[in-house]
């Protein structure tokens, strides 16, 4: 009977540099996409280009600070495309046996196709407050997406053979949910027109403002609660897992402090009206806060998603047996299997 234990000690791919410098550069520019895109959002800027793809008919930077900061960011989109599509490209050939990599390029190509639809409709429907919302999930799935790439090609070996707690790979995905359904409460705040809803902070104070928005504020800062609960708690346990490297408490350590500031910024826009300079910075901290979560919830996606991977492999032989065991004399990875009895010929002795 083949027993597979929980924890994973087959080997993972090493990646080379130029795969591995390819997805870093990528989730840096689609996290500077985000924050340019909500540039463009908070300065009014979005309908600069009255045309798409072209910006009012030129394909240049020209015309308006406003159009400059829209066709700005679009011409990011457009690099931020062609690295996912490179990265996915790569991950074709040389990733396809290994599925987080493979299916989170995947992933990300597909939602950068939407990505760039949203944008369309955008521009089609003179900004429509649903549809810039709806555009700022889709890049915060995107930025995920790449992160997920990102970390998998980075620590491919560390992920293979880690044995940390089924706990922290749960309690790091349930983080990264509530806080992506945070980030989309945080939007239909902002669509709903209820950001200046609450002068006050973390309670909403006494203001005028319609009990819908006032009720759609509460609901954003209980999500906030349950989300920095979850992060808190994720990061707590990556930091006293004791098979946890340096990376690991790195990570858990960046994610409480972005998480700190994010909240401290919530309340600054909260309480001096909702400024544009800080609506941006606040987002912005809280998309670095995203890639910080997403990443503390790989090794429980990978677990989810490779197992099942390797299963397959040891089933097609793909993959060693794990009841042969090595010889000391052979050579590193070569197997040696027990010698089989001598026969016995088919006489009986009496």
């Amino acid at each position: 009977m083949l027993i597979m234990s929980k924890t994973r000690s087959y080997g993972a791919p090493a990646y080379g540099p130029g795969f591995r410098v390819l997805t870093l550069v990528s989730l840096a520019c689609a996290y500077l996409l985000v924050v340019l895109g909500d540039t463009v959002r908070v300065t009014e800027s979005g309908m600069g280009c009255r045309s798409w793809p072209l910006c009012n008919g030129s394909a240049g930077l020209s015309g308006s600070y406003h159009a400059l900061l829209e066709q700005s960011h679009r011409y990011l989109a457009a690099v931020v495309s062609v690295l996912v599509a490179a990265a996915f490209a790569v991950a074709w050939r040389r990733a396809r046996r290994h599925r987080l990599v493979f299916w989170s390029a995947a992933a990300a190509l597909g939602l950068i196709g939407v990505q760039v639809l949203l944008g369309a409709i955008t521009v089609f429907t003179q900004n429509v407050g649903w549809t810039v919302a709806l555009h700022l999930a889709g890049a915060w799935l995107v930025v995920g997406a790449v992160t997920v790439t990102a970390v998998g090609v980075w620590r491919a070996p560390a992920l293979a053979a880690a044995s940390r707690p089924a706990q922290v790979g749960r309690l790091g995905l349930a983080a990264a949910v509530s806080l992506f359904v945070l980030s989309v409460s945080g939007m239909l705040v902002l669509h709903d027109g209820a950001s200046t809803a609450c002068p006050g902070w973390p309670t909403c104070g006494w203001g005028s403002a319609p009990s819908g928005s006032v009720a759609l504020q509460y609901l954003h800062r209980s999500f906030a609660l349950l989300a920095a609960a979850l992060v808190m708690a994720a990061a707590v346990r990556a930091w006293r897992m004791r098979s946890g490297g340096l990376a690991d408490r790195a990570l858990a350590a960046g994610a409480v402090a972005l998480l700190a500031g994010t909240a401290a910024l919530g309340g600054v826009v909260a309480t001096a009206g909702a400024p544009p300079v800080a609506q941006d910075v606040h987002l912005a901290m809280a998309s670095a806060l995203w890639i910080a979560v997403v990443a503390l919830a790989v090794p429980g996606a990978a677990a989810v998603v490779e197992d099942g991977s390797v299963a397959g492999d040891f089933e097609q032989g793909v993959l060693p047996d794990p009841c042969l065991a090595p010889t000391p004399a052979a050579a590193p990875g070569h197997l040696h299997r027990p010698p089989a009895p001598p026969p016995t010929s088919g006489r009986s002795h009496g």
